[in-house]
């Protein structure tokens, strides 16, 4: 069920059974930021005893990538042969590998974003005086600049 406060997607949601969040961290930002954060997401188990810990083991695979991007691109080129009332080209290769590596350098943004935002959730509750918080903001900070670190240095910055 969607939240009061949005009344113009309840319709939508209530339809396909999902419920949309975290729109307080919405923006717009590069497509490949947005991607490598999508990924990045795939290693966080949030119902785990360790929420904070991500297992860099359950990045998706170049195969499950190279699908994600297949499907996204051929879904862009969809709208917008629609759009000119021309038929869609598949992706090519090119299009695929420029897509990885962009996914691949804006990655360790996403990574240095999340931590940044876990010191200040880390920050809020001290502020508010919480003793016992309801996850480690500062575990997953560290968790973050760690692989911000290690990308950074696959870079070869």
């Amino acid at each position: 069920m969607a939240p009061a406060h949005m009344p113009t997607i309840k319709p939508f949601m209530s339809r396909i059974g999902i419920i949309v969040v975290d729109f307080e961290y919405s923006a717009v930002n590069p497509l490949a930021f947005d991607i490598a954060n999508h990924f990045h997401e795939w290693t966080a188990n949030y119902h785990s005893d360790v929420p904070h810990i991500l297992d860099p083991s359950r990045y998706p695979t170049l195969e499950q990538r190279r699908n994600f991007y297949v499907g996204y691109l051929q879904h862009a080129a969809s709208s917008l042969s629609d759009v000119a009332g021309e038929s869609p080209s598949p992706a090519s290769e090119k299009d695929l590998a420029t897509l990885e590596r962009q996914v691949r350098i804006w990655s360790a943004a996403s990574h240095g974003m999340w931590a940044i935002w876990g010191i200040v959730q880390a920050r809020d509750d001290l502020a508010r005086g919480e003793t016992q918080p309801e996850f480690d903001y500062i575990g997953y900070a560290q968790c973050r600049m760690q692989s911000f670190r290690r990308e950074v240095e696959a870079l070869g910055i």
